[in-house]
């Protein structure tokens, strides 16, 4: 992808460029345009290929997230073009807190790196630029594969982790969030009844908060039911395989009676 500008004038000579909050701030559009335009433009395609109905990625929106994250740009001057820079994609990451269940149900406290959004120029992929990009920042931030949590991956994604890392057990979360069994390796979990937060969820799919995970087997599609379960409350108390909702026994003809006609819809009988 061509913008007529030219990053080395404002980039380090790398051809990765990692993009915190205040060097966002400083190369801001009203003189650094193109820093904007790259964000932008890769945010949309990145939100095309993946199916998305919402853009996930500008320069507003990452500034405006309450927790810091972080670009990797990854691009290169055109070979004859003067002035002009050629944009091959983008990775965004940023820690977020998650709660997360691990293959035992047993439930954990972090607060991971996170592969937010990941994007290579369709004009582009295939060539490796998609598997350096992501090596250089794990390099960057000190972290692993492994380590990383990743906000509602494609197949794709998962594959690319498969092949190049050896990640192939992917832990779904109830948030849409993934992390693999390694991820657990070292850590504590916490205790059951601890609910002191309610931790971060998806900007993929504005999933439910994280505080009650229930982690999704990985053949099981991400907001879906598993097979077999139980929709139907009603249908659950036929089968006997929901309790009955509990009331409370009042006088009659008092506030508390009332409620109880209203909700189950006659007086007690016994």
């Amino acid at each position: 992808m061509e913008i007529a500008y030219d990053f080395s004038e404002i980039f380090s000579p790398e051809p990765i460029q990692r993009l915190d909050r205040a060097q966002l701030v400083r190369f801001n559009p009203r003189k650094f345009w193109a820093v904007q335009k790259a964000i932008d433009t890769l945010g949309h395609l990145s939100t095309e290929a993946q199916g998305l109905k919402r853009i996930l990625t500008t320069y507003e929106k990452v500034l405006s997230q309450p927790e810091e994250q972080f670009i990797y740009l990854m691009w290169h001057r055109h070979p004859i073009k003067p002035h002009t820079s050629i944009v091959i994609g983008m990775l965004k990451v940023g820690n977020k807190h998650l709660y997360l269940l691990d293959g035992t149900q047993q439930r954990y406290e972090e607060e991971p790196l996170c592969i937010l959004d990941f994007y290579i120029h369709d004009s582009v992929q295939r060539r490796g630029n998609g598997h350096q990009l992501f090596d250089y920042m794990l390099r960057q931030e000190s972290s692993s594969a492994s380590a990383v949590a990743i906000d509602r991956p494609s197949d794709a994604f998962l594959q690319f982790l498969a092949k190049f890392y050896g990640l192939k057990k992917p832990v779904w979360q109830s948030t849409n969030f993934v992390v693999f069994p390694e991820f657990f390796e070292g850590k504590k979990p916490i205790q059951h009844n601890d609910k002191s937060g309610t931790g971060s969820r998806s900007e993929k799919y504005g999933s439910r908060k994280n505080a009650e995970p229930q982690q999704i087997t990985p053949n099981q599609s991400p907001g879906k039911e598993p097979h077999g379960a139980i929709k139907d409350s009603v249908a659950g108390l036929l089968h006997g395989d929901l309790p009955p909702e509990l009331r409370r026994i009042a006088a009659p003809d008092t506030p508390m009676d009332r409620k109880n006609r209203r909700d189950f819809g006659h007086q007690s009988i016994w």
